[in-house]
């Protein structure tokens, strides 16, 4: 299923100072939802908000960097044992920064009494955990509207809908449009700032910890 645009038509109206003509109306849409998809692609970031979601991580010596922005709270973290006959064990002494990393200090920490020895042992630091948790955007960020309408009100202003002619020339009338990257909406989009301006939503691909 597609996701929702990251702009309306109404936010391309507020930067265009007046209501949409019956062309732009007939292309605004398509606009919206080819670029939004552009800038999820780009920024591997969906810009949406859950509640409640469950992931489970590899821990590297207890530490743990969830690859969830922004995170807005951790509901529960459980060490999965994957011993038969040892229980998955709920972590309630986990720190977390805030930010987007979670520490278990050793389980001497824990306040639990009579934990089964298993946890005391110390591989635990590198086992899995599920985590649960909400993370998201509940609306659009400021500066990823900002890069979505300027490419769109950008394409809206070239000289025909093909979106591909940067100029031309009708009798004594002439029209130019310079861009730096090509043509089309992925250029306006770059042109926006979209590799500048977002670059700090682009998440990297990550790492997998591997236990020897």
């Amino acid at each position: 299923m597609s996701l929702p645009p990251l702009a309306t038509s109404a936010d391309i109206v507020a930067r265009l100072g007046r209501n949409l003509n019956q062309v732009e109306s007939a292309r605004i849409d398509a606009l919206l939802m080819d670029g939004s998809a552009i800038i999820r692609r780009y920024c591997r970031e969906d810009f949406t908000y859950y509640a409640s979601d469950t992931i489970t991580i590899v821990a590297d010596a207890g530490v743990m960097v969830l690859p969830w922005r922004p995170v807005a709270s951790i509901a529960s973290v459980t060490a999965l044992s994957g011993t038969p006959g040892v229980a998955d064990l709920p972590v309630s002494w986990y720190v977390f920064d805030g930010i987007d990393t979670i520490t278990i200090p050793d389980a001497a920490y824990s306040g639990i009494l009579n934990l089964p020895e298993v946890w005391y042992q110390g591989q635990w630091y590198s086992e899995s955990f599920k985590i649960v948790g909400a993370h998201g955007y509940s609306a659009t960020p400021d500066d990823v509207m900002a890069v979505l309408c300027t490419a769109i009100l950008s394409e809206l202003a070239t000289p025909t809908m093909s979106a591909t002619l940067a100029s031309e020339s009708i009798g004594a009338y002439s029209y130019s449009m310079r861009r730096t990257s090509g043509a089309g909406l992925s250029a306006a989009l770059i042109d926006a700032g979209m590799k500048t301006t977002l670059a700090d939503y682009r998440k990297g691909q990550g790492t997998i910890a591997v236990k020897t």
